[in-house]
């Protein structure tokens, strides 16, 4: 595991990081949970069986959780909010702060064509996309996914759900469709770019990626709820049913738990928990899994909208308060979840709904940001802004959501 080093002693009159922590975390306002059970009650009202959150606050030493509906619809048992669930694009954390530790080491370079660290022939031998451009989204490649997510959802879903991909294969689906835009040009959501990642992290530790998420986040940080088994089918901890809204919603919710995943692989296969997620949100911000520098680098944002920013893997959302939180969204079949932290690491939040395919739900849940970081919810333009912002970000990470005819 590559860490950062523990802070040196301050000296005389110098504030260190822990009280510079303690004296933001003085006078951030309390996370106010009767607001945010008010505001999953919202989620559920938007259609999903249930959803849970769990806050930490005060460096991880104070915690909460809270939780709304059932966590199965046939059984009508509340959801359990110690149980793990599919973090979907969440994924791309872990890849990228795997990357950049690698960059730490000077094993790979940001600005350097990504085809010097891939094996031959995954990109194109002339490709100049470098590394970052692929870890920010402004590579240009084409998004594989909308050729697997087309047609009606669920029907869809059942076509590949339990196919084992390659990864040099979704990339090369991805290359029939030409280059999008010159590398660098703009922004673009594509999981693309992350399964090549996934190569590259591969290719140059030469071990699986299991294995090198496993030795460099998960166990150093004690993860003991995470894992990363494409392509095994199902989740083998406690957990809430994952159900997929169909694009009927007349018809009932489809149970899409089990799944190989294989198709979205290093994008956004990993399962966790919401400690587990917390915890390693907690260390990411506090330096203990990226030197000053690339974190820095990690936390260079590009505005995509209005109230939200994307950097190397990671996403940042103002909230109406004025507080800024980085972490990431995730949305796959059955899933749809937040993991946010300030950026000083005091204080952190993680929110699984257990249903997908309806934008309204990933919106209802950034509304339960505002409670946890700002004390109280946002005011309703703020609150209309986000709902815009939040469907145009689901419409990205999974382009099978229907619920598109909203955004604008």
């Amino acid at each position: 595991m590559l860490a950062a080093a523990a802070p040196a002693s301050a000296a005389p009159g110098k504030p260190t990081v822990a009280s510079t922590q303690q004296a933001n975390q003085a006078q951030a306002p309390a996370p106010n949970l009767g607001a945010l059970k008010q505001a999953l009650e919202g989620v559920v009202t938007a259609g999903a069986p249930g959803v849970f959150a769990r806050v930490e606050d005060n460096s991880g030493r104070s915690a909460s959780t809270v939780s709304v509906g059932t966590g199965n619809i046939a059984t009508h048992a509340p959801v359990n909010p110690n149980g793990v669930f599919r973090v979907g694009s969440i994924t791309k954390t872990f890849s990228a702060v795997l990357v950049l530790q690698l960059v730490a080491q000077h094993k790979v370079s940001l600005d350097t064509a990504a085809i010097h660290y891939l094996p031959s022939g995954v990109l194109p031998a002339n490709s100049t996309i470098t590394v970052r451009q692929l870890l920010n989204h402004t590579s240009g490649l084409y998004d594989y996914t909308n050729d697997l997510l087309t047609g009606d959802t669920v029907t869809g879903y059942q076509k590949f759900r339990y196919q084992t991909f390659r990864p040099q294969a979704l990339v090369a689906d991805a290359l029939k469709h030409g280059q999008q835009f010159p590398p660098g040009a703009r922004y673009s959501y594509s999981n693309t770019n992350f399964v090549v990642l996934g190569m590259l992290i591969e290719h140059i530790t030469g071990k699986p990626y299991a294995q090198v998420l496993n030795q460099r986040i998960i166990a150093p940080l004690g993860m003991t709820h995470t894992r990363f088994v494409v392509p095994h089918t199902t989740i083998d901890s406690p957990h809430a049913i994952g159900y997929l809204t169909n694009d009927d919603r007349s018809k009932p919710l489809f149970d899409a738990t089990n799944q190989t995943a294989s198709w979205i692989w290093t994008a956004g296969a990993a399962i966790s928990s919401t400690s587990d997620l917390n915890r390693f949100l907690r260390a990411l911000a506090t330096g203990h899994l990226l030197p000053p520098a690339q974190l820095a680098e990690m936390e260079t944002m590009e505005s995509v909208s209005p109230t939200s920013h994307y950097g190397l893997g990671l996403r940042q959302y103002d909230l109406s308060c004025g507080t800024s939180v980085i972490g990431h969204d995730g949305i796959i079949e059955g899933y749809q979840t937040y993991t946010y932290t300030t950026k000083d690491g005091t204080r952190q939040v993680t929110i699984s709904a257990n249903a997908s395919n309806n934008s309204d739900i990933f919106s209802a849940e950034r509304k339960a940001l505002e409670p946890v970081f700002c004390g109280k919810a946002a005011p309703a333009v703020q609150q209309q802004r986000q709902v815009v912002d939040t469907q145009r970000i689901a419409q990205q990470e999974m382009p099978s959501d229907r619920s598109r005819a909203s955004i604008s």
